[in-house]
């Protein structure tokens, strides 16, 4: 079946006048590299695309082979012309991607392609597997149904893809086929100590220092097994950090030996919160993201709620602890 699903897909985008790429706000390396990997393709092919997203791109990714063609809805005024097709990558919902909704209208066939356990299937071509370790690792299948020529770009960017989503191949979500990708990716030029460097171990000092605060806020509860890490405007301005840089410090909140869940609370205006979730194992934590209108994956997964940052803190940790006294 995903055979046929991935050969409509490169059917009618060869078929195509205008494509629209975008994905969720705040984009991570999944789907930025997803993007640019799938552009890689319609560049050669001299087929017209833009790529559009609400949200600033992290410091670590600029590195990326074609980054500056990704541009934010901010910027766009409104197109000439329309887009007749619309690559909505790693989301859920149509409400995920935010703003760029405008530029879809109702003659826009839309291509979802994700690896959410909460996909809704709002595509008129929806390609979803919750098996796939990263939407790079869904591009790439889809690319090698024409067969794509792969060039050291592409594959860069693929790479960077599933190695962010994989969490540098920790995750559960790792499998044989996941590394087997990733070794087809090596072998068309991506260079797997490069990207890792430039991702992870060249942040810019603002990042570093906003990370040290954060990890400083930690708050261990119920015996260790949920942490809890804050940032706040203030901590945004002290260190002179941009809202692409709070990527992946969610993380260091899983450091602490003992921890089930770990939370980060990010102030994003005076009465909005962004939450980002991790667990270990089998503990799900996008049916907690899912009850405040967010999603993710098993261990991975966020939201958005409409609070200020220490209502946000309260309502979202005492139902976490809800559950995880529950045994959930």
């Amino acid at each position: 079946m995903n055979k046929k699903i991935r050969q409509e897909i490169i059917d009618r985008l060869l078929q195509s006048n205008h494509i629209l790429i975008t994905a969720h706000r705040s984009p991570d390396g999944d789907s930025i590299g997803s993007q640019l990997g799938l552009a890689g393709f319609l560049d050669k092919r001299h087929i017209p695309f833009m790529i559009v997203n609400q949200g600033e791109i992290p410091d670590k990714y600029h590195f990326l082979p074609g980054i500056k063609m990704i541009r934010d809805i901010s910027e766009i005024e409104p197109v000439e012309k329309p887009f007749d097709t619309a690559v909505v990558i790693e989301c859920s919902n149509l409400e995920r991607i935010g703003d760029v909704r405008r530029l879809i209208d109702d003659k826009t066939v839309i291509i979802n392609i994700d690896h959410h356990q909460d996909n809704v299937s709002f595509g008129g071509i929806n390609f979803t597997d919750t098996n796939a370790a990263a939407a790079g690792e869904m591009i790439f299948d889809i690319l090698r149904q024409v067969p794509a020529k792969f060039d050291a770009a592409m594959a860069t960017n693929l790479y960077a893809a599933i190695l962010t989503d994989t969490g540098r191949f920790h995750y559960s979500s790792t499998t044989p086929y996941c590394l087997q990708v990733a070794a087809e990716l090596l072998s068309f030029g991506a260079d797997p100590v490069e990207i890792t460097e430039r991702i992870y171990y060249n942040l810019r000092p603002q990042v570093v220092r906003l990370t040290g605060m954060a990890v400083a806020s930690m708050e261990l509860m119920l015996e260790g097994r949920l942490c809890v890490l804050t940032i706040d405007r203030a901590m945004m301005k002290a260190t002179d950090a941009g809202d692409g840089d709070t990527e992946g410090i969610v993380n260091y909140s899983m450091y602490s030996k003992g921890v089930d869940v770990g939370v980060l609370f990010t102030e994003v205006e005076n009465n909005r919160t962004k939450v980002s979730l991790r667990s270990q194992n089998d503990i799900d934590v996008a049916v907690i993201a899912a009850h405040y209108g967010g999603g993710g994956h098993l261990n991975a997964s966020g939201c958005i709620i409409e609070l200020p940052l220490e209502r946000a803190k309260e309502r979202i940790v005492t139902y976490i602890k809800e559950r995880l006294n529950g045994s959930v």
